[in-house]
């Protein structure tokens, strides 16, 4: 009885070795692929890209910019470097699904500050507004527009309101040029 068990121990061994080498042989179920960014994403492409930043209506550049996708195509991550002093700013871009509202985060250097932006496209330009406190110390509200043009290149305007929106003082008004392709 002894020796039946002892060969029945030893004829399960192998077999219990084989399965256990097996099982840890098995490749893992590839993990799933992230969700797609949503549609939304696509209204502003017009923006992706490495540009040269010009005044409106000029020949004088007073920056660059290079603007790409990232997380995935969730987000727009924009890197801006002014002509003459060196200041520098980031945006990072998102289409919020909860609110129904993109919203920018712009952290400039050089004291320009953080601004938080929402709003949307209207009428085929993204614009948004946000509420920040002015050199005087009062609120004050901001608005960037930026307008695709035919062409491919891009304007860019900021506006500036101390009155609750009645009335907007330009800022900035920027034409974004693709740089050229090397």
């Amino acid at each position: 009885m002894k020796n039946s068990r002892l060969r029945s121990v030893l004829v399960l061994v192998p077999s219990f070795l084989l399965l256990a080498t097996m099982r840890a042989q098995t490749p893992a179920a590839p993990p799933s692929a992230p969700p797609p960014p949503p549609p939304e994403m696509h209204q502003v492409e017009f923006w992706l890209g490495d540009w040269d930043v010009f005044a409106n209506g000029t020949d004088q550049q007073i920056g660059e910019s290079r603007v790409e996708a990232v997380a995935d195509g969730w987000a727009l991550l924009e890197s801006w470097t002014a002509r003459g002093p060196k200041v520098t700013g980031k945006s990072l871009n998102s289409f919020d699904r909860a609110s129904g509202q993109w919203q920018q985060f712009w952290i400039g250097g050089g004291g320009g500050g953080i601004i938080l932006f929402k709003g949307g496209l209207v009428d085929g330009k993204m614009v948004l507004e946000a509420t920040f406190v002015a050199a005087k110390g009062a609120p004050a509200l901001t608005r960037g527009i930026w307008t695709p043009n035919a062409d491919g290149t891009v304007r860019q305007q900021f506006e500036n309101s101390t009155d609750g929106g009645k009335t907007w003082q330009p800022n900035f008004d920027g034409l974004y040029k693709r740089k050229p392709t090397r």
